[in-house]
């Protein structure tokens, strides 16, 4: 990339023309890929996407998180869907005579059969026959393994439209048990005990603009909002899982729940005999419920919650007597958020609160306390006498005085061995770290869900990136004229600001590792390798480990070293490209999601500047004199929050190093919150040498050389 092609001007190309496979959904790029060990890898996912594409379709069927088409409406709407897949849901089922999408369901669920399994069989005879190439190398095999290849993406883009197709005729099937917009405002203000629809036009309650002969929605009133979920376009426009990344700021969960629980009630007690638009809301209910176990499981339905208390008796005792869905909801209720990384949270914790320290290593308790050196405490093996718990919390992880008699406890820690070993002396490759450390960064930002992102300012998000004092709690007030959510204190597991901590710990990581470097010429060579991490970060769409080069490279001390004089032109232009892919990605808050959009490439945010993008578009009054909101600014901020998940959509294929990885987590928690100007005053290679003191040296060399011939 040239520094100078992405401008503040917020182009829709991004910074880089890598390409990747995009989960299941594109070819394979290249033969390199095709290794014994990623086949099999490759045949183990695609007999899960074969299963779960064979499966009757069903508005029960719970996807994971993240999963589209779920962000692709909130982002692009009546776009998500292009106008191939419409045209053929159109065309399914017309020989019949009568295309109902019960008919047209069937029609696709046989395509889809018979196309993943030739995508199977055409799979596994490529593997033989790659298998073959290899073994018997000079083979004639090389024609029959391209025409193969070409007919596998073939196959498997065949497939990926399919399921296209059929994500399009859930969303319609969703969509039939909608109400005429002109009913809502009295769904919205009628009781818990009757359904009384008349025909209305209610600004107070929904307002909308005209404009080109299409009617959009401007503000709306707390119910009037909850209400239009019932429309018949809700879906397909996107609003639904808009309202649900955005509800929290004009109704709580319960407040929610509440709502479609009465109408849900209200629509069955009519029996067998209710009338349309009582068996629309019915209907409609039950898409609604799972559409938001669906997407908000993770942030709205914790174990044990009142609210899924609630829920849970509510689908017990009012669902499942009259509909057999309730059992789905029920077992999609109580499905672990995290099916699809497991040991997410383990890593995690082992990521952002694993702080080992040697004794080499103090900061200061603060700025304004600069006479008393803090350490680390030391991972100790847990007494029989402690609980795990207690042994290893939260706590054991916090600098605290480093008093004799706790150096005289310490002695029986253990460390390992390979720990103390700087990165500079690491002998793998700047591309093979660029890799692991993107993993390490992906399995993090797999856990976060778009709300996360809401509201950040009041979590202590702001706009400068500094390294404020971490053992002191801040209250950061609201932005001036900003609305908040009904919810305003912040969720004590909120994961952004774990995002952000581990983001910190890796620039301080950056920082220190360069200036425990024992000689400049080591210096000279960690800096070209970290500046070709960050180039091989941004090439491959991970900004987020990209910007925290960028920042352990631009510290204040660093950028005062003399190595960076003797850094060749080539290599010190990556830290100009850097910058550039920063002001880049502060340019637009959609910068991230240019091109096409059925076909996304691993990418890995900046959750800082992700955050202040969402920041921006929360600044001012979410509503009008008349306390209705402006759905316009709740709209505008679901579409940029909703990216989130699309990013989460598309994973990076690297193999795992576990051994570099657990090497890395260990040193970035070595040196996470390190004071960076007590380990520089400690290394002479940080300095420059005076030429009187260069003279001294060279006489000193020379006197005893001269003693070595007398």
């Amino acid at each position: 990339m040239e520094g100078g092609d992405h401008s503040a001007g917020g182009s829709d190309e991004s910074p880089s023309e890598a390409e990747f496979p995009s989960g299941r959904e594109e070819g394979l790029t290249n033969d390199e890929q095709m290794s014994p060990d990623w086949l099999e890898d490759m045949e183990d996912s695609d007999s899960l996407a074969v299963e779960r594409l064979l499966s009757p379709m069903s508005r029960a069927e719970v996807p994971g998180p993240g999963c589209s088409p779920a962000w692709a409406l909130a982002l692009y709407g009546r776009e998500c869907f292009s106008g191939e897949v419409i045209k053929y849901a159109v065309n399914l089922g017309q020989h019949t005579g009568s295309p109902c999408l019960d008919v047209k369901t069937q029609e696709l669920q046989q395509q889809l059969w018979i196309e993943t399994r030739n995508l199977k069989k055409t799979r596994i005879f490529y593997q033989k026959l790659m298998q073959q190439e290899r073994k018997n190398k000079g083979s004639d095999n090389k024609l029959m393994l391209s025409k193969l290849k070409s007919q596998l993406e073939e196959l498997r883009s065949k497939v990926v439209f399919l399921d296209s197709v059929k994500k399009h005729l859930e969303i319609l099937s969703v969509d039939q048990w909608g109400l005429e917009v002109s009913l809502l405002p009295s769904l919205a203000s009628c009781g818990p005990s009757s359904l009384d629809f008349q025909s209305s036009e209610d600004p107070s309650v929904l307002s909308f603009s005209t404009s080109k002969g299409k009617s959009t929605l401007q503000v709306g009133s707390p119910l009037g909002l909850m209400a239009y979920l019932y429309a018949r376009d809700a879906a397909v426009e996107g609003y639904i899982q808009q309202f649900l990344y955005t509800y929290r700021f004009l109704c709580t969960p319960e407040q929610l729940l509440q709502f479609i629980t009465d109408k849900f009630i209200t629509a069955a007690r009519q029996g067998p005999d209710m009338s349309g638009d009582a068996e629309k809301i019915f209907h409609r209910s039950l898409d609604l419920f799972q559409f938001w176990i669906t997407d908000c499981r993770q942030v709205d339905f914790a174990p044990k919650s009142s609210l899924v208390d609630k829920f849970e008796s509510f689908l017990n005792t009012e669902v499942l007597p009259v509909d057999s869905r309730g059992e789905a909801l029920l077992a999609a209720l109580h499905t672990p958020a995290y099916t699809t990384w497991s040991q997410r949270s383990e890593s995690v914790l082992s990521l952002l609160s694993l702080q080992e320290e040697d004794d080499s290593v103090c900061l200061h308790s603060s700025t304004e306390d600069l006479g008393r050196k803090w350490r680390f405490s030391r991972v100790v093996e847990p007494s029989a006498a402690l609980s795990k718990d207690k042994a290893f919390s939260i706590a054991t992880a916090l600098p605290m005085p480093c008093y004799g008699s706790m150096v005289d406890d310490l002695s029986t820690a253990c460390l390992h061995s390979e720990e103390r070993i700087p990165f500079s002396q690491n002998e793998s490759s700047a591309q093979h770290v660029t890799q692991q450390l993107t993993l390490l960064q992906q399995e993090i930002f797999q856990g976060c869900h778009p709300v996360h992102f809401l509201n950040s300012r009041i979590q202590g998000v702001r706009d400068k990136v500094s390294s404020p004092n971490k053992n002191v709690s801040q209250h950061v007030p609201p932005a001036e004229g900003g609305g908040l959510p009904v919810c305003e204190d912040p969720s004590s597991d909120s994961f952004l600001p774990q995002l952000l901590s581990y983001a910190d710990s890796v620039a301080n990581w950056i920082s220190a590792e360069i200036v425990l470097c024992d000689s400049a010429k080591t210096q000279l060579a960690l800096l070209t390798k970290f500046l070709l991490i960050g180039k091989h970060c941004y090439e491959s769409r991970n900004f987020a480990t990209a910007m925290q080069v960028l920042r352990g490279l631009e510290n204040v001390i660093v950028r005062q070293l003399p190595a960076w004089k003797h850094l060749s032109t080539k290599v010190f232009e990556i830290l100009e490209e850097l910058r550039a892919v920063q002001v880049f990605l502060k340019s637009d808050d959609m910068c991230l999601m240019g091109g096409e959009h059925t076909k996304r490439k691993p990418t890995l945010p900046s959750a800082h500047i992700l955050a202040m993008h969402v920041q921006q578009q929360e600044i001012g009054a979410f509503t009008l004199t008349t306390g209705a909101y402006k759905w316009t600014k709740l709209r505008s901020i679901a579409k940029v929050v909703s990216q989130v998940h699309a990013f989460q959509d598309a994973v990076y294929p690297y193999s795992p190093d576990r051994d570099l990885q657990a090497y890395l987590r260990r040193r970035i928690a070595r040196l996470a919150t390190s004071d960076i100007h007590l380990l520089a005053a400690d290394n002479d290679a940080n300095f420059r040498q005076s030429s009187e003191r260069q003279t001294r040296r060279i006489q000193n060399t020379l006197r005893r050389v001269k003693a070595t011939f007398q």
